[in-house]
């Protein structure tokens, strides 16, 4: 039970962060694992959308006002991105609150942590991953962000950047849950396949001639039908795992999609500043500024390394689920028992038709290929700016 008690605080970890920054307009009663609607934290929640909305937004209209709404700008691209994304996560969290309350009434974590027996390390290792996502990319931003004020403003006081950073990290909230609900998925469908393994070890080592001669009729078919009841369990917690894991990711799919188009502009961007740097030192010998440099490049690596993680989890949940049909193959059913060979028919059906893909808003399949695919993206537009800037700079002279 040691593991059930770590999940727990987990997710009352993580619903409490929602809570507070106001992404959770509903409540949850851990003891009883129930989720409840509450006008009170909705209440809150909307106060809390409501000041972010209000001041942010106040600060962009500023920045049009005075000019200083710079898109070359790196880390104003990321500000304004990921405000935009934050307030598309506020709509989520308010349009969705229903439908979220019901979906987590119906899931069964906890119930199926308990059948798989997911050991307490095992779910410190898994979760290593995403702690590491959540805390270790904003305290990156933090110290760029303080870096870069004690330069260019040193005036202003070093806690100014929280305001800064705050967006980036809120944007990545929902994105973050995304990221959790793969790796947790991906440690289940790994335990149910090296359950299935083992019935498929026994299964195949009962049909032996050695096994056969040992063992007679009546108690073979007990033991076929012990492994089908299994076989059964192992099914039903098959479709548990892919139905449930892919509706909840379809309820976080407009701020995954929000975080993808941030990080496919971040990179397009990173990249370009990158060979404005290098072109005006070698086209007009002015300086070239290693501090922005490496400001840009900092950025630059979260991004794509944001894309890599979420590519990278996504095709394992992918190949997770796919080798299940393949360990079933591995079945020798020539001698075996016709109620185990009902059950095996009926598991390698569900696995067929199960389309286990994770597809955000039907628009993006994400998996390994993402990264060849935001590599194109990127390609394609710096080809188009490079080609526009070297056509407006030999234009000029």
């Amino acid at each position: 039970m040691q593991h059930l008690k770590l999940v727990k605080i987990c997710v009352a970890i993580i619903f409490a962060s929602l809570m507070l920054f106001g992404f959770s307009a509903h409540g949850i009663s851990i003891r009883k694992g129930h989720f409840y609607n509450s006008y009170i934290i909705a209440m809150y929640a909307l106060a809390i959308a409501s000041a972010f909305t209000v001041s942010y937004g106040q600060s962009m209209l500023n920045d049009w006002q005075n000019d200083e709404f710079d898109l070359e700008n790196v880390t104003n691209l990321y500000s304004y991105m990921n405000i935009t994304s934050v307030i598309i996560n506020y709509l989520t969290a308010f349009i969705l609150s229903s439908t979220f309350v019901r979906f987590f009434n119906n899931v069964s974590l906890f119930e199926t942590l308990r059948f798989f027996e997911v050991s307490a390390r095992t779910v410190i290792v898994s979760v290593r991953l995403v702690i590491l996502k959540a805390l270790l990319i904003p305290v990156i931003y933090e110290v760029t962000f303080l870096l870069q004020q004690i330069r260019n403003e040193p005036d202003k006081h070093l806690l100014w950047t929280l305001y800064t950073v705050l967006p980036l990290v809120l944007a990545q909230m929902y994105p973050n849950l995304f990221f959790s609900a793969l790796v947790i998925g991906k440690v289940l469908v790994e335990t149910l396949n090296e359950r299935l393994c083992e019935i498929v070890n026994e299964v195949n080592c009962m049909q032996t001639p050695l096994q056969m001669s040992l063992h007679k009729p009546y108690y073979r078919m007990q033991l076929f039908c012990d492994l089908a009841d299994r076989m059964d369990l192992l099914a039903q917690k098959y479709d548990i795992i892919c139905r449930q894991t892919t509706k909840y990711l379809q309820l976080l799919s407009a701020p995954v999609i929000c975080s993808l188009l941030c990080n496919l502009c971040g990179i397009t961007v990173g990249c370009f500043r990158q060979y404005l740097a290098v072109a005006e030192t070698l086209v007009n010998n002015e300086p070239y500024d290693v501090f922005q440099a490496l400001t840009n490049a900092a950025f630059l690596a979260i991004s794509v390394i944001e894309v890599m993680l979420l590519a990278q989890i996504s095709d394992n949940n992918v190949v997770k689920v796919q080798e299940t049909g393949l360990i079933l193959q591995r079945i020798n059913l020539t001698h075996a028992d016709l109620r185990f060979k009902q059950s095996v028919d009926a598991f390698s059906l569900l696995v067929l038709v199960t389309k286990y893909k994770i597809e955000p808003l039907g628009m993006l399949e994400i998996n390994i290929s993402l990264i060849q695919d935001v590599l194109s993206a990127v390609t394609s537009f710096l080809l188009i700016f490079v080609q526009s800037d070297l056509t407006l700079r030999f234009s000029l002279k």
